[in-house]
């Protein structure tokens, strides 16, 4: 659910900017969300065209697209279908009702204005599910676990979110991004909701520099990457405990925050920014796959501690 949540984010970055661009370049805010939902040659083996209708179909219905949207809410249904004695009947309706909700929903229907209400419908359901689950569940290995896939989707998320602003930076022409940079790192901060907490934090005054650091390495900010890593290695030291046993995936979660807890704005945000967001994002879905291999495909044995 934390990566529809996500989806929908990207389109809203996408959009917002899209209105600010002034007809230059019209493509790259939806090129750069297929980039970064690594879905760009699937989707051109559908449609000729990088338009905002059609990536938007691909993104949000499309069933051939197991990243879209649409198939993001069915296989939060059927994982948690597939343990329904172990979640609470809140977050087993959160699902369910948001599944069926899906199911009513018809690409055909809408137009590409009623794109921002579709992402915030989406927004809406995944912080109730969140809620549900932090509400309702019990602090087992059961809460780690769901909590350890939104923290390495969060993650991942944010570092999608601001190659996103990257990319179209990138793709402006020669003079323009002075002209908007500055207003989109705000639409950024606004799309994730960050934007009033930004100025508590930092003051109203804003530059990239800044709002970089605020979604890289602020620690009190939820969305922040080192946020991310530091409930990530919490989760996985509480499982670790748990199953009495150390894990490659906590060590390596450790690394990870260590190494970033190291760097500097300065190091990274102009000279090596693109560097920096391919290899954060290599990092962490081999974390994903260590995770995956440390617990379930001839890890430990959850099934047998869960019974």
């Amino acid at each position: 659910m934390e990566r529809a949540e996500m989806t929908s984010r990207l389109f809203d970055v996408a959009y917002r900017i899209s209105i600010t661009q002034k007809n230059l370049n019209q493509k790259s805010e939806w090129e750069s969300i297929l980039l970064s939902t690594a879905v760009k040659e699937e989707y051109l083996e559908k449609y000729l065209k990088i338009n905002q209708r059609n990536v938007f179909k691909y993104l949000f219905f499309e069933e051939q697209n197991e990243s879209s949207i649409k198939n993001c809410i069915k296989f939060t249904r059927e994982n948690l279908r597939m343990v329904r004695n172990r979640i609470t009947a809140e977050v087993w309706d959160v699902v369910n009702s948001t599944y069926q909700e899906m199911q009513d929903l018809k690409s055909s229907k809408f137009k590409s204005s009623e794109l921002p209400n579709l992402c915030a419908w989406t927004k809406q359901k995944a912080s109730m599910l969140k809620g549900a689950i932090v509400s309702t569940q019990l602090s087992n290995d059961s809460y780690d676990f769901m909590n350890l896939g939104y923290s390495i989707e969060r993650a991942d998320n944010t570092i999608r979110l601001i190659d996103v602003k990257n990319y179209i930076s990138h793709s402006e022409e020669e003079g323009v991004e002075s002209e908007f940079d500055n207003f989109q790192w705000a639409i950024l901060l606004r799309t994730i909701a960050a934007y009033s907490q930004y100025r508590v934090a930092y003051g109203v005054n804003m530059t990239p520099q800044k709002i970089f650091h605020f979604l890289i390495f602020n620690n009190t900010n939820p969305r922040s990457l080192l946020f991310s890593l530091e409930k990530i290695c919490d989760h996985l030291n509480n499982l670790c405990k748990f199953y009495n046993k150390q894990s490659r995936a906590f060590s390596t979660a450790r690394r990870m925050l260590a190494n970033l807890s190291d760097l500097r704005v300065s190091e990274i945000f102009k000279p090596n920014l693109s560097d920096f967001l391919l290899k954060s994002t290599e990092e962490i879905n081999n974390l994903h796959i260590l995770m995956r291999s440390s617990y379930f495909d001839g890890g430990y044995n959850v099934s047998k501690n869960q019974s």
